[in-house]
């Protein structure tokens, strides 16, 4: 059978499959993830709300370092997991929008990773003996940058994996 009836389901709630889209897809798409991007999730999870908490109330001491110590850890973490994630997920991508969204979540991702990096260099300068502060109105800048590609990050994060990862298979 050819034309157009030819991707009808056979019987009434078999899902419809376009013979085109099947033959172009002959690699498996990977549902669920690993147990290092789990733990990366619990990570940036930590992260933001203590972020959040920053800014809601002020300066903790105790709160800030577990969010740098953490921040700089998946940092070390996350750029190798991004760097063999992302040509990977090019090649086997099959819809433009999800890969527009994947490009818009890697720039929040760089900017929440540089800003956040640039940081808390006064704070591992100040661990190794040299005081030193930018000026109020970079930390500010850089702040605002931060806080905002956060939630960029988080927003795409869930996106993304709702698109991806969390979505059912198709029988």
């Amino acid at each position: 059978m050819t034309g157009p009836a030819a991707s009808h389901p056979s019987e009434i709630g078999t899902p419809a499959v376009n013979p085109a889209r099947a033959a172009a897809s002959t690699v498996a798409r990977p549902r669920g993830g690993t147990p290092r991007s789990g733990l990366q999730s619990v990570a940036f999870a930590v992260l933001f709300v203590s972020g959040l908490g920053l800014w809601i109330l002020g300066q903790q001491d105790l709160v800030l370092w577990l969010h740098l110590l953490t921040g700089l850890g998946l940092l070390v973490w996350l750029v190798p997991w991004i760097w063999g994630h992302v040509p990977s997920a090019l090649r086997n991508s099959q819809r433009a929008a999800f890969t527009n969204i994947s490009w818009l979540l890697l720039a929040s991702w760089v900017a929440l990773l540089l800003s956040g990096t640039a940081m808390a260099v006064p704070a591992v300068m100040w661990l190794v003996g040299i005081v030193w502060f930018p000026d109020r109105s970079v930390s500010q800048t850089l702040s605002l940058i931060h806080f905002w590609s956060s939630w960029l990050a988080i927003g795409g994060l869930i996106l993304h994996l709702s698109l991806r990862h969390w979505s059912r298979e198709r029988r």
